[in-house]
């Protein structure tokens, strides 16, 4: 049987949406009646010719910190797809990101320790790779650098990856993707939706690095393509494109026919409202989102080189404009 840990979320719904197509026998993690019936709305949605689909998952109410409720999860669990984990960028959110994601995600190798599970996928990100920003491409072999500053989010996926590699030492086998930023519908108060939805609201203002990006139907894919392999203890950087975030911005605008951002926020100009910024948290007047780290990314020419899946596995990148396309026809 299959686990999907954040099965109401936007990479954890398509895979077990592709799990209950395919009818295998699939068990699901969830916290809030809400998104549960968001997930049946969306099942319905993207497979009408499959009434039964939902009904196919059986369904758990915990989360990462609730131990005797993963427990009961994993009874009679052979694969799990660990796809649950706090996203944030805010400087603030530090403790909560490491509860959910490195906490969180080590009770998740434990479990599988414990109920002897076959193989463990982990979705982490672009961002746990943490390599110096020298370095012009990224690629796999490549290494956390501890000589700079990292956001409270990516040292957060990087420490819960070192759980991960702390499950193989120990006899588990592992796959971790790295995907970018991914390109999916839907989820419009998540990642790329989170884009579609200020567009759409008027956008002035935009970043002047660059990101990498990929699909969702291409992350998960790509991630059932790995788990159902013989492939093990590996990571997979899954980008499609590294694109200006300028141009990425500015094709969304154009899929969704709205106006363009036109104002760049230049390094000078964030470090200015991180100074701002800091001042205020000093002062109990606001808390402090920005960091130097959030600016260097988003100020970055960094790339990432996602072609070692297109090497080990059946597996090619789908087009980013017509993703795009495709998302705005659902917004």
């Amino acid at each position: 049987m299959i686990l999907v840990t954040g099965g109401t979320g936007i990479v954890g719904s398509h895979v077990l949406l592709a799990c209950a197509k395919k009818k295998q026998s699939v068990r699901a993690t969830y916290r809030r009646e809400e998104s549960l019936e968001k997930i049946r709305a969306l099942f319905q949605k993207l497979a009408p010719e499959d009434p039964e689909c939902f009904g196919r998952v059986e369904w758990v109410k915990t989360h990462l910190n609730d131990l005797f409720g993963l427990d009961l999860a994993f009874e009679g669990i052979t694969k799990v797809y660990h796809c649950a984990g706090k996203v944030s960028l805010a400087q603030y959110h530090k403790e909560k990101l490491n509860k959910t994601n490195i906490e969180g995600t080590a009770n998740i190798v434990n479990l599988c320790l414990k109920h002897r599970v076959k193989k463990l996928g982990y979705v982490s990100s672009i961002s746990a790779l943490g390599v110096e920003k020298e370095v012009k491409v990224v690629n796999e072999n490549q290494m956390w650098s501890t000589n700079q500053n990292h956001t409270a989010y990516a040292y957060s996926k990087y420490g819960a990856e070192l759980e991960v590699w702390r499950g193989s030492q120990e006899g588990l086998d592992v796959i971790i993707i790295n995907p970018g930023v991914i390109l999916g519908a839907h989820f419009w108060s998540r990642s790329s939706g989170l884009l579609f939805q200020r567009i759409k609201s008027g956008l002035y203002f935009y970043p002047t690095g660059k990101t990498g990006v990929v699909s969702l139907e291409d992350v998960v894919k790509s991630l059932e393509l790995l788990m159902d392999s013989k492939i093990k203890n590996e990571r997979f950087i899954l980008v499609s494109e590294n694109i200006k975030q300028k141009i990425l911005l500015d094709k969304i605008a154009t899929a969704l026919k709205k106006k363009k951002p036109f104002f760049p926020l230049w390094k000078g100009g964030l470090i200015f409202l991180f100074i701002l910024e800091k001042t205020m948290d000093i002062l109990g007047l606001k808390k402090n989102y920005l960091s130097l780290s959030l600016i260097d990314s988003l100020c970055g020419e960094q790339e990432y080189d996602g072609t070692k899946i297109t090497k080990q596995v059946p597996f090619t990148y789908s087009d980013t404009n017509e993703a795009l396309v495709k998302i705005a026809e659902h917004y």
